[in-house]
């Protein structure tokens, strides 16, 4: 397989692979058998409520993974099928699929990056488990995918724009992307998490419990919770927001939050502190003096959202509880 990214796709426009990598989720009975946990097991053999949903979960997202390799085989593509993308994988395909939900979605959007030669493939969501999942990112189900290839074959669909955050630990920004956001917190959470942090030329010494820095994708998620505002979803600003600032210490007007498009520089006063990345898929520790910068990714992914995405995100808006906060 060639390690050279093909000619590559520009975000906006139609999407028409014929290279396909498809990323499958592992469910939890699958994750059960390769981690046995005398718990689980038992409740599944004592037909507990979990088991109910947990058992039909793992159906439907094998019955979608069988739909989405069929469809592919029936009309002759070029796919590969893998548990985890890596970038030379990604660096293949014109189309990255994932089958499973947001998490799936968001760990694979890590190995994606852009080039001289494009954007890198767009990504399309298939919700493996509707019963269980939103699939919040997710364009379509298994039964739904095999029409959503013949309309990508008909040159019908375009790539949307999905902004993401690249973040540097003293100028050295990390491989990986964030999609959603990152939290950043003392390594132990219960402890006060101590930094300086510059914003537009602002300095100001904080004590709190962390720092929400968000993209528009994660506008609807934690930052929502803690006070944030919902960006529109193709908007390359990002947003940050302080959990529980000690305003008392602060001198001068907080720098609680909002959104900017430059560079927010914390400085740690922390022996220990960590960013946690798109929730648990990526994890790095720092420790004082470290120098962490966010500041938003130089090119946007590529994305095929899902049909009425902009009426479900203006339901959020509306105060609905169509998406998850």
């Amino acid at each position: 397989m060639p390690s050279v990214m093909p000619i590559g796709h520009r975000v906006g426009d139609a999407v028409a692979p014929s290279r396909i990598a498809v990323v499958k989720k592992s469910s939890a009975i699958e994750q059960l058998q390769a981690h046995p946990d005398a718990r689980m097991q038992r409740a599944l053999q004592e037909g507990q409520p979990v088991a109910h949903r947990v058992t039909q979960a793992h159906r439907e997202h094998v019955a979608s993974v069988d739909a989405v390799v069929a469809a592919l085989t029936e009309r002759g593509l070029q796919f590969r099928v893998v548990s985890a993308l890596h970038r030379r994988v990604a660096d293949w395909a014109d189309l990255v699929v994932t089958v499973g939900g947001d998490g799936t979605f968001l760990s694979a959007s890590h190995a994606i990056r852009a080039g001289d030669r494009g954007d890198g493939p767009p990504m399309l969501g298939v919700n493996s488990a509707t019963s269980s999942s939103i699939g919040y990112f997710c364009a379509t189900d298994g039964a739904g995918f095999g029409a959503l290839v013949d309309q990508l074959a008909a040159r019908a669909l375009h790539s949307q724009p999905l902004w993401r955050m690249q973040v540097s630990v003293n100028g050295e920004p990390l491989g990986d992307l964030a999609l959603n956001d990152v939290l950043l917190a003392h390594k132990v959470p219960a402890e006060t998490t101590r930094y300086q942090l510059e914003l537009q030329g602002v300095v100001q010494d904080h004590k709190s419990s962390g720092i929400w820095v968000a993209t528009a994708a994660g506008s609807t998620a934690a930052i929502r919770s803690a006070g944030g505002a919902v960006l529109p979803i193709d908007s390359p600003l990002l947003q940050y927001r302080v959990r529980e600032l000690m305003t008392w210490a602060v001198s001068g007007e907080p720098l609680a939050g909002g959104t900017f498009d430059s560079d927010l520089t914390v400085t740690s006063r922390m022996l220990a502190g960590a960013l946690y990345i798109d929730g648990s898929h990526l994890k790095v520790g720092f420790g004082y003096g470290d120098r962490i910068t966010f500041r938003p990714a130089p090119r946007p992914l590529g994305w095929i959202a899902p049909p009425g995405f902009e009426q479900r995100r203006a339901a959020i808006v509306a105060g609905s509880s169509g998406l998850p906060n």
